[in-house]
């Protein structure tokens, strides 16, 4: 734990900042602290360019899925944390609410990036694009987003429809968005197809050190960055499972900064956007900026992936959903049982599922032979772990 912990910057905080709607800066002023006290050192110690939009972020960035003390954003912010992720989606639009609440007052010192997603199945409309983006911007409390992504995009013949160009072209034209792009879980293909494309001012794709996340994609983050695309890394952590793993408590070495420090020893990654839901990841997490991958790092990692081999599904590999005779969204519902079993987000996964259309749902797992279990090439009982998300998910 760091000197600089979180009960010195709550004890250094304005009267009335610790409720949600924030009032002060919250940052410590030289004269607040006493004469046996120093300046911080916990701090993010390096900023990167994004791509060639102009802006410098953060290297350790936060991303905000889920958090549960609606400070953390602002001790983030006060450790030099610049650059903050959140979606329509999350949280339903409750992160966006607590960013705006956190961030108020200290605007123009951050970056914002919100995403929302289209269902390609379903018409898209610009009217209801600029309505959903205006609405957002209402609840972050500010009149434009440095960077608002399309979420989820599977393929990006998503983009080429006119009614959602249009309406991005007309947002940023009236200031309301400053640089547009999209999120992935399929980076293999939206990279690849992402050069040929004047859409995308940046990318969130999933990166992490298991080699089978990386490596296919390796060469076109590095395309992709040498465009002039700012290239964001989500799911760091692969699988965040080491919460769970008996054998990672007590490591000397932290596998959180490990995994970090590896991301970012890419020098094609501009940021990372680790989830901060607590005080305590703030601290971890930024002590990794600017830090160099080691030994002792490596180590880690590689303990981490043996023990994960067989439990994490990769997000964003599509061998099981293809061999599926019942077009179930395999992806989508074993990262919703992710988010619930590793991530901790419980409500907030038996939401995303339910919103699945049924006709996606795992409802003929129980008499199929399951094809998706030989086609898995990684060993993973997936019909189990989709029957168990059925179960776990469903209210």
């Amino acid at each position: 734990m760091s000197k600089w912990s979180r009960r010195r910057f709550l004890s250094t905080l304005p009267t009335g900042v610790l409720g949600i709607g924030l009032a002060g800066t919250g940052k410590a002023s030289a004269s607040s602290l006493s004469s046996t006290e120093v300046e911080p050192v916990l701090r993010i110690k390096k900023f990167n360019p994004l791509g060639k939009t102009g802006l410098k972020v953060s290297d350790i960035s936060c991303g905000a899925i889920s958090f549960f003390e609606p400070n953390v954003m602002r001790y983030a912010a006060d450790l030099g944390v610049n650059y903050f992720d959140t979606a329509e989606g999350y949280m339903n639009t409750n992160s966006e609410s607590y960013i705006g609440q956190s961030l108020n007052g200290i605007r123009d010192k951050v970056y914002i990036a919100t995403k929302h997603a289209y269902n390609p199945r379903q018409r898209i409309s610009r009217q209801n694009i600029i309505q959903r983006v205006e609405e957002s911007l209402k609840r972050l409390q500010t009149d434009h987003v440095d960077v608002a992504l399309v979420h989820n995009v599977a393929d990006l013949r998503l983009l080429e429809n006119q009614e959602l160009r249009t309406a991005y072209s007309q947002l940023k034209k009236q200031g309301k968005i400053r640089f547009t792009g999209f999120s992935t879980h399929n980076a293999p293909v939206t990279l690849k197809q992402a050069l040929n494309t004047d859409f995308a001012d940046v990318v969130l794709v999933i990166y992490n050190h298991l080699p089978e996340q990386s490596r296919p994609v390796e060469d076109l983050v590095r395309q992709v960055r040498d465009k002039g695309i700012g290239v964001i890394a989500m799911k760091i952590f692969a699988g965040g499972k080491q919460g769970s793993l008996q054998s990672f408590v007590d490591k000397q070495t932290s596998y959180s900064q490990a995994a970090i420090r590896w991301v970012m020893s890419n020098p094609s990654i501009d940021c990372c956007i680790p989830t901060m839901s607590s005080y305590a990841h703030v601290e971890e997490y930024v002590s990794a900026s600017s830090q160099t991958l080691e030994k002792g790092d490596e180590a880690v990692i590689a303990a981490y992936r043996e023990e994960v081999h067989n439990l994490y599904c990769r997000v964003g590999c599509s061998a099981c959903s293809d061999a599926c005779p019942h077009d179930v969204a395999v992806n989508d519902i074993l990262r919703f049982n992710m988010y619930f079993d590793d991530y901790k987000m419980e409500k907030e996964a038996m939401r995303y599922y339910a919103a699945i259309e049924d006709d996606l749902k795992p409802l003929a797992c129980s008499s199929c032979s399951g094809p998706c279990v030989q086609a898995c090439p990684y060993g993973l009982p997936v019909r189990d772990r989709l029957l168990q998300a059925r179960d776990t998910l469903s209210p």
